[in-house]
């Protein structure tokens, strides 16, 4: 006696779905993003690539806006500028007092410890004045 098994899918495979979500991808890793001023609490960490901010808030608030009282923000890969001239800083150049600029994602990650941490996959960029 022979047992015969079929393996039907379920769905179709379109090769134009597959180059839809690409491109769906690539659209989101590119969007412009949401700005946010905070306060400087301690000095930059190079060792650590992290910056602590207080008081981070949306530059235009709206009824959905966020804000933390106080945020570490993690900054491995995360392009940090001046604000007027766009020039490259190293973390540890950003200095307790300074307000700074942070351009998040629409919906940034965040921990739920204390104080929240945001990954630098939701940090769009840093802006620091020249001091």
């Amino acid at each position: 006696m022979a047992l015969v098994l079929s393996l039907v899918g379920c769905g179709t495979s379109k090769k134009e779905d597959t180059a839809d979500s690409a491109h769906s991808l690539s659209d989101s890793s590119q969007e412009k993003g949401v700005a946010y001023e905070g306060m400087v609490k301690e000095d930059g960490s190079a060792s650590t690539q992290q910056v602590i901010l207080q008081n981070l808030k949306q530059v235009e608030e709206d009824a959905d806006a966020i804000s933390f009282d106080e945020v570490v923000l993690l900054t491995k890969d995360v392009p940090i500028l001046t604000a007027k001239t766009r020039e490259k800083l190293n973390v540890d150049e950003i200095k307790a007092g300074t307000t700074v600029t942070v351009m998040l994602v629409t919906e940034p990650i965040t921990t739920r410890s204390l104080p929240p941490q945001i990954p630098g996959n939701s940090i769009i960029q840093i802006l620091v004045p020249k001091q």
